[in-house]
């Protein structure tokens, strides 16, 4: 009889379940609105180079800092992306583009002097790709 009320109270009781819970449901979180960002001020002309002192100063000026820490923040930026894509990585740069290594192939070429075949040896090539929102600013739209 001890053992029919042991079955009885085996059945009643639920089994433990082994398996993970599933986290409780969160509320979504209202996302920020970006900062407006202040517009950049470019004081060189179309068409011309700017140089990295001139780069620097405009850095520093657009983000209140003085010219060395933006010189040793953008200086270990490029240090970053240059070890990434020496290692073989694509490097994607915000909306502004990807810098990447292509590898080009051997192939045959021609002396244009004399017309005869050249062999040209294989390569690899730093490349720029430009993003879709950079492409649609350059183009207008």
């Amino acid at each position: 009889m001890a053992r029919k009320a042991v079955k009885k109270a085996a059945k009643k009781a639920p089994a433990k379940k082994t398996s993970a819970r599933k986290a409780p449901a969160r509320k979504a979180a209202k996302k920020a609105a970006p900062a407006p960002s202040k517009p950049v001020k470019v004081t060189t002309p179309a068409g011309k180079t700017i140089t990295a002192s001139a780069l620097l100063l405009a850095i520093a000026d657009h983000n209140g800092v003085k010219k060395t820490e933006a010189k040793a923040f953008i200086e270990g930026y490029f240090d970053v992306v240059r070890a990434h894509v020496l290692k073989g990585v694509k490097v994607k740069i915000g909306d502004l583009g990807m810098i990447l290594i292509r590898a080009r192939k051997a192939r045959m070429g021609r002396n244009p002097q004399t017309g005869e075949p050249v062999k040209i040896k294989a390569s690899k090539k730093l490349a720029f790709r430009q993003s879709a929102v950079m492409k649609a600013a350059v183009m207008g739209r």
